[in-house]
């Protein structure tokens, strides 16, 4: 590929983002109601997890080597994961199942656009994700001792890296589950099973917690640890930093190619709802 042809690929999809946003930030102001609804759950979600947390360690000094002040930044970057995921990524993928149904993807199909990289990127609720995560991931930076956690420069740049790498195989897991709709018509449920997995499992178990099967399992096969287990172990070095990048990086490299093999193979077996 010439270096006029990527970076008339990267203008593309530059402009798709855009225009994503723009239409995401118009649909989600014109629901003012729904958006006050949300802020009110989450908040409530994120005192009642404060309080329970608060409550486990009034009984125990540590849990798998995790002070209360530690798992209040566990917490915070689990709400993150939970913010990041639904309003990048899980919006978009439920989307994907109704224009499969509705015959929407033939349309989409045939415009001169990325059809992948537009199906998975066209609605992110930035607008949403401001403030419904605002106000709940507030509480919780204001509950935490910064001053007590044991954090370096070098260790917080893994961490977000890790996160990063993380949202992308999290992302993909989800993907996946969504792709039966092409022989099945319908994969909704396999597709909240994956968010509720994606959601729950280790929100609030340490890294350090789960055996060393359960670790590779859920951070490897079912990648559901690493944008919030791996990110806070290397933020307070729980584990060697360098190590849980590279296992992070592998997995969303193969993530990533695995989704492309996957949505290649789905389209070749698509059959049209409106023919």
């Amino acid at each position: 590929m010439k270096l006029s042809e990527y970076k008339g690929h990267l203008k593309q999809r530059f402009e798709i983002l855009q225009a994503s946003c723009h239409f995401a930030f118009r649909k989600e102001v014109a629901y003012a109601g729904n958006n006050w609804a949300g802020v009110i759950s989450t908040t409530a979600y994120t005192l009642s997890m404060l309080l329970f947390v608060h409550i486990i360690f009034g009984n125990t000094k540590q849990i798998a080597g995790y002070s209360h002040n530690d798992m209040l930044l566990y917490f915070f970057v689990a709400q993150l994961t939970y913010y990041t995921n639904w309003y990048l990524s899980m919006i978009n993928i439920h989307e994907l199942t109704i224009d499969v149904n509705k015959g929407n993807l033939d349309m989409i199909l045939t415009k001169p656009v990325p059809a992948l990289f537009y199906l998975t990127t066209r609605n992110i609720g930035g607008f949403r994700f401001f403030v419904d995560a605002f106000p709940p991931t507030l509480a919780i930076v204001f509950s935490i001792e910064w001053s007590a956690l044991s954090i370096n420069h070098t260790n917080l740049i893994y961490g977000v890296f890790i996160f990063i790498f993380g949202s992308i195989s999290l992302h993909v897991f989800e993907f996946l589950a969504a792709l039966p709709v092409f022989w099945l018509g319908e994969s909704e449920n396999i597709i909240d099973l994956a968010g509720f997995i994606g959601a729950g499992a280790g929100s609030m178990i340490p890294f350090e917690g789960f055996s060393r099967p359960l670790q590779i399992v859920f951070g490897t096969f079912i990648p559901v640890l690493i944008t919030t287990a791996f990110t806070t172990s290397a933020i307070l070095e729980k584990t060697n930093p360098r190590f849980l990048f590279l296992w992070a990086f592998i997995i969303a490299l193969f993530a990533v190619i695995i989704r492309k093999i996957a949505w290649n193979f789905a389209i070749r077996n698509y059959t049209s709802a409106s023919s």
